[in-house]
C-alpha cells in the first residue's frame, strides 16, 4: 500500500517538474552570432559599450529574469575598434570579478574558442556565475546572477553556443 501512495506522489510530481524544465527555451540570434538558453524570451536592449582603449562600440544585451535569477548575454561587435582577444576578454573578465569576493576563475575553451569563467559571490551572499569569450571581433559575456541560497546558474552560462550566419557552432582547431 505505502508503494501504491509513494507511486502516485511520484507521479504526480514528475508532471511539474518537466514543466519547470520546459520554461527554459534555446534562444538563438544568427546575426549576433550565439545561442544560449534563457528561463524565457529574453528582452533586448542596444548599448555603446566602452572598450579598454576608451573607445565605444556597438553592443546588445539581452536579459531575462526568474524568480531570483538574473541572466543576460551581452555582444559587443568590436567592428573596426583596435582590440586583440585576450584583452578584450580580460577587461570584461575584470568587470565581473570587481563585482564581488572571486571564488572560482579560470581560463576555459568553448568548442575552441578561448575565454575566461568566473564565480564571484557579492557582500550580500548573492552569486554571479559568467563566462566571456571572443571570436570573429565579437566579445561574448554570459551571466548569470542568483540570490543567496539559490541554486547556481550554471545552467545559463554553460549552455553558451558561438554560431555562423546558418546556425552552425563555430569550432576553432587547436593551434
Amino acid at each position: 500500500m505505502r508503494f501504491v501512495i509513494l507511486s502516485s506522489v511520484v507521479a504526480a510530481l514528475l508532471p511539474s517538474g518537466s514543466a519547470h524544465a520546459q520554461e527554459w527555451i534555446d534562444y538563438e540570434d544568427r546575426a549576433w552570432g550565439f545561442s544560449i538558453n534563457f528561463p524565457h524570451e529574453p528582452k533586448m536592449e542596444r548599448i555603446d559599450y566602452k572598450t579598454f582603449f576608451g573607445q565605444t562600440v556597438p553592443a546588445r544585451v539581452y536579459s531575462a529574469e526568474r524568480e531570483s535569477g538574473r541572466y543576460s548575454l551581452t555582444v559587443v561587435y568590436f567592428s573596426g575598434a583596435p582590440t586583440d582577444s585576450h584583452t578584450a576578454v580580460s577587461y570584461a573578465a575584470e568587470a565581473i570579478r570587481d563585482k564581488g569576493q572571486v571564488t572560482y576563475f579560470a581560463f576555459d575553451s568553448l568548442d575552441g574558442i578561448p575565454g575566461q569563467m568566473i564565480t564571484t559571490t557579492q557582500s550580500d551572499g548573492r552569486l554571479i556565475q559568467a563566462s566571456v569569450y571572443f571570436v570573429d571581433q565579437r566579445l561574448y559575456i554570459a551571466e548569470g546572477s542568483v540570490a543567496a541560497g539559490s541554486a547556481a546558474p550554471s545552467q545559463f552560462h554553460q549552455s553558451i553556443r558561438i554560431v555562423d550566419p546558418e546556425g552552425n557552432p563555430i569550432v576553432l582547431e587547436p593551434n
